[in-house]
């Protein structure tokens, strides 16, 4: 796997310095729950990317099958 760039690596520290520096739960379970939504549409639409590319139908729980239905 590659290295992060400078500025991904930046950006990275910048976010962790806030997250440790917060002490609001409810907050702190806003952002984990928004990340993990995020992180779930990159994985769908990574299948999916992955899929295209090597002519493959979308795996059967992503979103974009369901819209194909």
């Amino acid at each position: 796997m590659n290295q992060p760039s400078l500025s991904r690596e930046f950006t990275i520290a910048m976010q962790e310095r806030a997250i440790e520096s917060c002490d609001d739960i409810e907050q702190l379970r806003s952002v984990a729950k928004t990340l993990l939504r995020a992180w779930q549409m990159q994985a769908s639409f990574t299948e999916n990317y992955a899929a295209q590319l090597m002519h493959l139908t979308p795996p059967p729980f992503s979103p974009a099958s369901r819209t194909a239905e």
